[in-house]
């Protein structure tokens, strides 16, 4: 299979460095002269297309990073539900499950009520649990079971601070989808970017194929010089696509396997 060598197929990250080294070459170009309008009209054209590129990659870079910092944060914010819903649970099914006492019936009640399922909930999608978080606080919250709570010696600062956990565990879910959709928004324009970054360098390379007259040295030295850093990319490229096809020919083969009787 013939190596491509179309800038194309180069990452989008190298596009935008290769567009702006262009950009600098070829605006030292025409500060040096002689002016030559159809070239020099390339200098906005591949600063403007370069700087969008630019834009979304570097915007991709960020979000990306952002969604991880609120993947960790989330997770942080689910353990805390997980670890105070547990203590919870735990404490009113410890009361209710006393062999006597003046709170046991109410205790279970309010358990069966509050936890109908026990546990198995925290192994939910988390925004399942953290809706389900949000009616066990209700529930807890409820005036009719204050007696109750007070008589177990229920610690109320637990119901504070789950409250406080799942509400930034919806928080991160919320910033996390936003950086989604921005992180989307960023891969859609960045590949229109691309399509527009190929076109106009497509279109230098061609005028610089007809520039150079036949045996100008000058002109054709000036051309590589211009071309070198889009140049020098594809041909790193095609090295490393040599290099894995050798390895993949001298890469033994499976031993056959034995016939079975």
């Amino acid at each position: 299979m013939p190596i491509n060598n179309s800038p194309a197929k180069l990452p989008r990250a190298q596009k935008a460095t290769i567009g702006r080294k262009l950009h600098d070459n070829l605006t030292l170009r025409a500060q040096k002269g002689p002016p030559e309008p159809t070239l020099d009209a390339f200098i906005p054209q591949v600063d403007a297309i370069t700087t969008r590129l630019e834009t979304h990659v570097v915007g991709k870079d960020e979000t990306s990073a952002a969604r991880a910092a609120l993947a960790d944060r989330g997770e942080k914010a689910d353990i805390e539900v997980d670890t105070l819903a547990r203590h919870i649970e735990g404490y009113i099914d410890i009361e209710a499950s006393r062999r006597a006492g003046p709170h046991v019936s109410s205790a279970r009640a309010l358990h069966t009520a509050a936890f109908p399922r026990g546990r198995a909930f925290l192994d939910d999608h988390v925004p399942d649990e953290n809706r389900e978080i949000r009616r066990v606080l209700a529930v807890l919250r409820a005036p009719e079971h204050a007696p109750t709570l007070a008589g177990i010696s229920f610690p109320m600062v637990w119901l504070d601070r789950l409250e406080s956990a799942v509400g930034e565990s919806d928080l991160a879910l919320a910033e996390k989808a936003t950086a989604r959709g921005v992180l989307g928004d960023h891969i859609t324009l960045g590949k229109d970017a691309e399509a527009a970054w190929v076109d106009v360098v497509g279109r230098l390379r061609k005028y610089l194929d007809c520039r150079a007259p036949a045996g100008n040295v000058e002109v054709a030295l000036e051309n590589g010089a211009i071309l070198a850093p889009l140049n020098d990319a594809i041909a790193h490229a095609k090295a490393l696509a040599t290099a894995r096809a050798t390895r993949r020919k001298k890469k033994p083969a499976a031993p056959a396997a034995e016939p079975t009787a």
